[in-house]
């Protein structure tokens, strides 16, 4: 069984950040686990403690878009980002976001992200 001091997986996945259900800013995972995840933002009002969402959307094929849908909280903050726990992953979502990290999937430009979400 993993553990939050298991070794990471290095990733480059583009997402996007939500605030009470408000995409807010665009970000990309650099490293995680199943249990947290080191996020890269210029997102800079961000405290310990702060819940957000965290959203990926990756290219299943040419014209299909998944998305996937992540709770966290705020666990620290560095000057480049900020680190999440994702204490709350049910054993399929657990396996989703290792999968993702194993995999690092094409995911849409920064510029595209913020309008697919508004055509959704």
């Amino acid at each position: 069984m993993e553990h939050r001091c298991s070794a990471r997986y290095t990733a480059d996945i583009k997402i996007l950040i939500y605030r009470y259900d408000v995409p807010i800013a665009i970000g990309r995972i650099k490293n995680g686990t199943r249990y947290g995840l080191y996020i890269e933002s210029d997102l800079v009002d961000v405290k310990p403690l702060q819940q957000l969402g965290i959203e990926i959307l990756v290219y299943r094929s040419a014209q299909k878009l998944q998305r996937y849908r992540f709770d966290s909280m705020v666990i620290h903050t560095t000057d480049h980002g900020f680190g999440v726990e994702l204490d709350t992953l049910d054993e399929d979502a657990g396996n989703q976001l290792t999968e993702l990290l194993r995999a690092s999937p094409e995911t849409p430009q920064e510029s595209e992200l913020f309008g697919m979400v508004a055509s959704a």
